[in-house]
């Protein structure tokens, strides 16, 4: 590659990177001027974020927020311990840390990539595990999700979540049968690899760990079978699924595998807008066991109270 086409290259991703953080500055600039408004009064509140963008009204600052309203809390916590395998360029893991749970030393956020690799494909990247960095989180690199045991720092830790965000193989198949096949291998061997480091009450932690999952809807995503992968292992069991929210995670922008290309790849969440994605949670099999049969004995006693039955408090 000739010397000036390498500073050229060089000049596009450090002139790309400085105008992602500039947009992200001026949106941290409006989050916190609102929120600064929102403290002084509604009014005032609605005023500020008029004047701080002239395209907002007041009427659509309303109807943001009766929207944002309506979306459930996403499903993580400030005493969870997050593991985050496969993410692409952090955006996840910083909205996690910064906008969900405020803390991030809670949080390892990882990718199969190198830092170099990463760098070429998301230029966004580094600014977020910067970020990321800095509220505490554990950034790891070059970490296989289907051979987690073989991370030493892993060694005698377990995780409450572990969760895996639009996986995929990244093979680029052209053939659909053997892209499906290639991406139930991908999954097969990550439950595999997962599983032993999910919290377990057997253990001594306080609740079962989960896996995440978050795949798009329709084709070829459903030919994944995703439920029937995590089943067949004889190790997890299903526990419920939910539609997977962008809005519920400010400032997350998903990626492709193959990276974020010019005129190819598609900006904010585009790409899984009109996709439905779905989250996917599994739990092990023994505390999936221990639920149906706690919730079995649940409904066991609500059927003799039903029929007169004289239940004792302690078997309540």
């Amino acid at each position: 590659m000739a010397p000036k086409y390498k500073k050229a290259k060089l000049k596009m991703a450090l002139t790309k990177l400085q105008d992602t953080h500039q947009k992200r500055q001026r949106a941290t600039d409006l989050r916190d001027m609102r929120e600064a408004a929102l403290a002084a009064g509604p009014k005032k509140a609605a005023s500020q974020a008029g004047g701080a963008n002239g395209n907002t009204s007041s009427a659509a600052l309303k109807a943001q927020k009766k929207a944002m309203s309506k979306l459930p809390p996403p499903p993580y916590y400030d005493y969870d311990t997050i593991l985050l395998v496969g993410e692409a360029n952090f955006s996840f893991a910083k909205s996690l840390a910064l906008e969900v749970l405020n803390r991030g030393d809670i949080i390892t956020a990882t990718t199969l990539d190198s830092f170099t690799n990463m760098m070429e494909k998301y230029p966004d990247a580094q600014e977020n595990v910067k970020e990321l960095e800095d509220a505490g989180a554990t950034v790891l690199f070059e970490v296989d999700a289907t051979k987690l045991s073989k991370i030493k720092s892993f060694k005698g830790k377990r995780f409450s979540k572990v969760v895996f965000n639009f996986p995929h193989a990244g093979a680029g198949i052209k053939d659909q049968d053997r892209n499906v096949v290639s991406n139930q291998k991908l999954m097969r061997s990550f439950f595999e690899s997962a599983t032993p480091f999910l919290t377990d009450t057997d253990l001594g932690d306080k609740k079962p760990g989960e896996i995440h999952v978050t795949v798009k809807t329709g084709l070829p995503y459903d030919l994944w079978n995703i439920k029937r992968l995590a089943t067949g292992t004889g190790l997890l069991g299903n526990k419920t699924s939910f539609p997977f929210k962008p809005e519920q995670y400010p400032g997350y922008e998903h990626r492709r595998t193959i990276g974020f290309k010019e005129g190819v790849s598609q900006g904010d969440n585009v790409e899984i807008a009109n996709k439905n994605p779905k989250t996917f949670v599994f739990v092990k099999k023994t505390a999936k066991e221990a639920d149906m049969a706690k919730e079995s004995e649940t409904a066991n006693l609500r059927k003799r109270k039903r029929a007169g039955e004289d239940v004792s408090d302690d078997e309540e």
